[in-house]
């Protein structure tokens, strides 16, 4: 219902504004400039002497009287005397006129618009180049900080939904508390679970990303070995993304490129460009799992490795199989001192047996 009494409330106004005619304008400039040079709240009557209900005779014989007071002869020196004086001949024709006077009555009862519709200002006030540009610029601007901002929800949900998922296959959501029956989030302190979440919510045709669950936090993993927040992925939207302060941006940064290193030197720190710096990823090391438990509840060694990698890395959207015979490579010293690479089996049930197998042979 508040719709609709909007949709219609905007139809009238729009139905007024193309009512507007120039005669319209022009009563609603002679009101601005009458307020503005003989002060607020003075109409056509009042600035002529007369009531609202004079005849026209009545309208003559005060213009008359008035017009000598304001005429440039009679008042030498006198600023603005001659516009004062012009005024008043115009606002004497629009009553003496019953078309004029019956438009201005209107706006007399009901107040002279504040919105006065695109063509009165874009006549009166036009734009110049620059600020058409202005406009577009902060236009466009606004609509990218929008898209960016849909984008952000969208990307959020999208992550939201793994995120929950992934914790659901683990085992850590879903857990009732006894006292009052509610769902509870219980993380599992120091243990990694690879699970395995459909790409299309309740639909396992579209595929399944592995993801790895550690305590209550959720993990891309990677190729190399490594593990990358997925809760990260999603950049919140800022104006400085925006294509305009992207621009200028990029442009600024290309610009200290080219300067001598002295004079990059003698910059300011906080004019300096920022290096944006890759994301924190664990290195995903396993330990031997112990017989009879699984190596997807394998617990997670204490002293993790934690290396920072600059520049982006290339995400996987398929994650490799669990019985994959894949390997990674890690530098150790051996009692030698020949410090070869020895190349360690990776997680899953098959690498489990693997390992066991090569236990009991030796």
């Amino acid at each position: 219902m508040r719709l609709i009494t909007c949709l219609l409330l905007l139809l009238a106004t729009a139905a007024s504004v193309i009512a507007w005619s120039k005669e319209d304008y022009e009563i609603f400039d002679l009101v601005s400039a009458l307020e503005a040079a003989e002060g607020k709240g003075i109409d056509f009557y009042k600035h002529v002497g007369v009531e609202s209900s004079a005849t026209t005779s009545e309208i003559n014989k005060a213009y008359r009287k008035k017009s000598l007071e304001l005429h440039p002869d009679k008042n030498p020196g006198v600023k603005n005397i001659q516009e004062r004086f012009a005024r008043l001949g115009v606002i004497a024709q629009i009553l003496r006129s019953p078309e004029g006077r019956e438009r201005y009555n209107f706006f007399y009862k009901n107040g002279v618009p504040k919105w006065r519709g695109t063509g009165y200002y874009y006549s009166r006030y036009r734009p110049t180049l620059s600020h058409t540009l202005i406009f577009l610029v902060l236009l466009s601007s606004a609509f990218h900080y929008l898209v960016l901002n849909l984008n952000y929800r969208k990307h959020q949900r999208r992550i939201d939904y793994f995120q929950n998922a992934a914790r659901s296959s683990a085992g850590v959501l879903g857990v009732t508390s006894a006292q009052n029956g509610e769902k509870v989030t219980v993380p599992v302190q120091g243990r990694r679970r690879k699970v395995r979440v459909p790409m299309v919510e309740g639909s396992d045709q579209g595929g399944t990303l592995e993801l790895v669950v550690v305590g209550n936090d959720v993990f891309i993993p990677h190729g190399d070995g490594t593990l990358e927040p997925i809760s990260g992925l999603a950049h919140p939207p800022s104006i400085s993304k925006t294509w305009f302060f992207s621009l200028i941006l990029s442009l600024y940064v290309k610009g200290l490129d080219r300067l001598p290193p002295s004079v990059q030197d003698s910059i300011p720190a906080f004019l300096q460009p920022r290096e944006s710096l890759g994301s924190d990823l664990l290195l995903d090391e396993e330990e031997e799992p112990e017989e009879g438990e699984s190596a997807l509840d394998t617990p997670t060694p204490s002293n993790r490795a934690a290396r920072r990698l600059q520049g982006k890395k290339s995400r996987s959207t398929t994650a490799m199989p669990r019985d994959s015979p894949a390997t990674t490579e890690l530098e150790s010293g051996d009692e030698d001192g020949k410090g070869e690479k020895k190349k360690k089996l990776a997680g899953g049930k098959a690498g489990a047996a693997r390992r066991r197998k090569m236990g009991l042979k030796k």
